[in-house]
């Protein structure tokens, strides 16, 4: 037998045996490690779950106090105006109605009421036949008559028998007499508070919310049997297992004393979820509370699976080994140094190549949400201070109508309401929130509306004629479309086209299109499109103009309007000629 016969076969086994021993010790210590890591990231996940909850619970909280405290503040600046103080009652009629509509997302009536509590006006006409009603026994009204301040009820029954949440401010004598003259209220439908909850939001999926007033009352609820109940009833609290049914009551103790929190439970049928709830405060007043509801499972599972991948692939490449290393161990034994030394590095290189784009991806992530989140909370807080200042410039203009500066201060705080309604429709596009309210409109009287608009707002100086040119049906003319945005986007078009052209003829033309489309185009006889913005035309913030007033959103929101429309739009220079056309199509009903 040769040296190697009695030195190498030994030295097999025994590297066979250890080699074996080793990976059978490596395997049990990979799979403590992996159970132990399978812990600390479920908990983790549990805890990520749960501040995520918290933070988009409170986001809600925060988007629908500044709705409805604007409520309040419009109604305020309302009964103090100089209409209300007139005592005028068809011209406090059109304020309260043109306020109504202004915030008519949110607010179903607002009414009017004398000193004494008798109804004198309600903006909603199938409430009117109440006009001369005897209201003095309303909570609002008795509120407001003893306190003059303003007021925020608990849910209520309201003129049209609907449930109902009402802010209501006092009327003052006059604007120097502060003395108790009547109130104003608007009301709320509960599903309409739902709605404007629920309307702006881009929920995580598997969220789901639900909506409590301050005296228990379910508006909102996953399961839809319990909405109308009181926390406290048994139809509600059956909703919970009997073992967390306890700490679920708890919870909404303290959401109905204001409070703010997060906590875990299982429903009747075992299932685990996790609620953050936080409250609505309008007014300095406790209102309702808003609660975000949630599998409990949503982080965790894919980690779970993850990791049962890892074990079974563990498992597998154990008995991989054993194997290869009893047939071919001496081959393993000559290429394992170099093998491992090759693995080592490329390994070592490709962790830190995932470390490095794995760290850029959240910076690029952190740094996104923080933008959508800095945009919309400034759009937000720049509206609610600028609502009441177009309020106040109104109610100036109406009584010195030949005052230049207030001229200038409703001009400029419109301009940054049309800025802040852009900024926010950009916002509502991006998270796929954007919706259309169509009905029955005609297409040349709109466009003969936004021409007699654009002549007025035109300078004096500026020597440009507006014509409108029309060659289809009027049985074409009669689309089925959103008149507000289909308004927005000629109106930009319109005004484009005014601020590239110094002199000359803008023309307005409605063609019938193939397809059963109509075509609407604005041609110029201005500079035409830079060739520097013509890629980019229709993206964000562009603009090449040095007369533009604007933020460069105009035609990335009239696209985005267009298409949601069915149609298309496009901008071209004229051929032959100076100027540009653009034109976009919409379908005939």
């Amino acid at each position: 037998m040769s040296a190697w016969g009695n030195v190498g076969r030994p030295l097999i086994v025994i590297i066979t045996v250890a080699l074996i021993s080793m990976t059978a010790i490596s395997s049990l210590l990979v799979y403590t490690s992996q159970q132990t890591t399978r812990t600390e990231v479920e908990l983790a996940a549990s805890k990520m779950l749960r501040d995520e909850l918290g933070e988009d619970a409170r986001n809600i909280a925060n988007d629908a106090q500044a709705k409805f405290g604007d409520i309040g503040n419009v109604l305020s600046l309302t009964a103090g105006g100089p209409v209300m103080a007139s005592r005028n009652v068809p011209a406090i009629s059109d304020r309260l109605d043109s306020v109504q509509q202004a915030i008519s997302r949110y607010v179903t009536n607002i009414v009017w009421l004398s000193s004494n509590g008798t109804l004198l006006y309600a903006t909603d006409e199938s409430t009117r036949d109440k006009i001369g009603a005897d209201l003095s026994d309303r909570r609002f009204y008795e509120v407001v008559f003893v306190t003059n301040t303003p007021y925020v009820t608990q849910s209520l029954t309201g003129l049209d028998d609907m449930v109902s949440f009402v802010v209501a401010v006092p009327v003052p004598r006059s604007q120097s007499d502060g003395s108790f003259d009547g109130v104003i209220a608007a009301y709320s439908h509960t599903d309409f508070i739902v709605s404007a909850v629920l309307a702006p939001t881009a929920l995580s999926e598997g969220e789901q919310v639900a909506v409590i007033t301050n005296d228990g009352i379910v508006l909102a609820y996953p399961d839809a049997s319990v909405i109308g109940t009181n926390v406290q009833d048994s139809k509600f609290t059956a909703v919970f297992s009997q073992g967390t049914r306890d700490i679920a009551q708890k919870s909404f103790e303290l959401m109905l004393q204001g409070r703010s929190g997060v906590f875990d439970y299982r429903d009747a049928s075992g299932n685990e979820f996790t609620m953050a709830y936080q409250p609505v405060v309008i007014d300095g007043r406790h209102t309702w509370s808003i609660a975000l509801i949630a599998p409990s499972s949503q982080l965790t599972t894919p980690f779970v699976a993850i990791f049962g991948e890892q074990q079974n692939f563990t498992l597998i490449a154990t008995a991989l080994v054993a194997t290869i290393s009893g047939v071919f161990i001496g081959f393993i034994l000559f290429l394992n140094r170099r093998l491992f030394s090759t693995v080592n590095q490329q390994d070592v290189k490709i962790r830190g190549q995932l470390a490095e784009l794995q760290g850029a991806y959240e910076r690029l992530k952190e740094q996104d949400v923080i933008k959508d989140e800095f945009i919309n909370i400034a759009a937000h807080e720049l509206r609610t201070p600028v609502l009441p200042i177009v309020l106040s410039a109104e109610n100036l203009a109406d009584s010195m109508p030949e005052e230049e500066n207030v001229k200038i201060i409703l001009r400029n705080a419109n301009r940054i309401t049309k800025l802040t309604n852009d900024i926010l429709d950009v916002s509502r596009i991006e998270s796929n929130t954007f919706k259309l309210q169509k009905q029955k409109t005609n297409i040349r009287r709109l466009a003969e509306e936004v021409i007699q608009d654009a002549r007025y707002k035109m300078p004096a100086d500026q020597k440009v004629e507006l014509a409108l040119e029309s060659s289809v049906i009027p049985a074409m003319e009669e689309l089925f479309i959103d008149r507000s945005r289909i308004n927005q986007v000629l109106v930009n078009l319109v005004d484009n086209a005014v601020n590239f052209t110094q002199e000359g003829t803008i023309r307005v033309a409605i063609t019938p299109e193939e397809g059963n489309l109509v075509r609407v185009s604005v041609i110029d006889g201005g500079k035409g499109i830079d060739p520097a913005v013509r890629e980019k035309l229709f993206g964000k913030f562009v603009s090449k103009s040095d007369r533009a007033k604007g933020t460069g959103l105009g035609l990335y929101l009239s696209k985005a309007i267009v298409e949601a429309h069915g149609g298309t739009i496009k901008g071209e220079n004229n051929v032959g000629a100076k100027g540009a056309t653009f034109s976009f199509t919409l379908p005939v009903s």
